[in-house]
């Protein structure tokens, strides 16, 4: 089984929607680097709480951030950077949750799999772990978590 890796993005979009309960149904486990964790446990939003629930469960676990070896955009936040580090030292098969543009495309380069909030949205709708993959993408625009209407599109059809 491929090790898991999340940036901030996409679990903190999942829990503004009340949806972080769809990564353990989906994955055994997920690691998040200490940056990211920094980044998703500041303040006391109601986001920053679920996922802070989520890590005293156990399926999401923070692991230290790794020692920098290969050269990254420096335009990428550090929670960004740590996990394709993270992702780029460990020997398993990897899946990187990322949404950020840039992170994606600087993961790609790496030749990493990754897959963003909108794909594990249409994924918990196969498995029919929710009704409505497109009603929650509408739901996380609404509160400022942009999706385009072309990756949907695209999400779509791989389902038809």
């Amino acid at each position: 089984m491929a090790v898991v890796i999340a940036d901030a993005g996409p679990l903190i979009a999942l829990a503004k929607i009340n949806q972080l309960h769809l990564l353990p149904a989906l994955f055994a486990e997920i690691l998040i680097t200490q940056a990211v964790a920094d980044e998703c446990l500041h303040g006391q939003s109601a986001d920053s709480i679920l996922i802070k629930q989520a890590l005293a469960s156990g399926w999401l676990q923070c692991v230290a951030n790794p020692i920098f070896k290969h050269p990254l955009s420096r335009s990428l936040g550090l929670g960004e950077q740590s996990s394709i580090e993270y992702a780029l030292q460990t020997d398993d098969d990897i899946l990187l949750i990322l949404d950020d543009a840039l992170a994606r495309k600087q993961a790609l380069r790496k030749q990493l799999v990754i897959v963003g909030t909108a794909a594990l949205l249409f994924a918990g709708q196969r498995k029919a772990l929710i009704a409505d993959a497109e009603a929650l993408i509408a739901e996380l625009n609404r509160v400022g978590y942009r999706i385009s209407a072309a990756v949907v599109a695209q999400l779509k059809n791989e389902m038809i």
